[in-house]
């Protein structure tokens, strides 16, 4: 599995709809697996990966704007440096749908939220 974590994001937007106030962005990627076996096989005659499935969660800091974004749809881009340095990256996750959301209170009594999301393509760093 494929795995980012994206800290302090900037100009974050689902479709034209921007998302103020994400700390990180995750994603990952896994793949279905196929298996199958015939008659006296000892082991598996067909294990394979076929499609991959990208999925991964919003952290905010306002549970407000978290319970405003679950269920909006589109491309998810953002901005990001990379914590090695360098110029801006651009990423694109495409055909992106935000979903469930779920508030936390951290042992500081700060409120925080996570909006999960599923999508048809991997992130894309431009």
């Amino acid at each position: 599995m494929a795995f980012n974590v994206y800290h302090n994001p900037k100009s974050v937007t689902i479709g034209a709809t921007p998302i103020t106030g994400v700390s990180s962005i995750t994603a990952g990627q896994t793949f279905s697996e196929i298996h199958a076996a015939a008659d006296d096989d000892t082991h598996e005659s067909v294990a394979r990966h076929t499609t991959a499935r990208t999925r991964g969660a919003i952290a905010l800091v306002d549970p407000t704007q978290a319970e405003a974004a679950a269920g909006l749809t589109g491309s998810l881009s953002f901005v990001w440096t990379d914590v090695k340095g360098g110029s801006d990256k651009t990423v694109t996750i495409a055909n992106c749908s935000l979903g469930d959301w779920e508030a936390q209170v951290g042992r500081d009594a700060a409120s925080a939220a996570t909006v999960s999301f599923i999508a048809e393509s991997a992130p894309q760093i431009a």
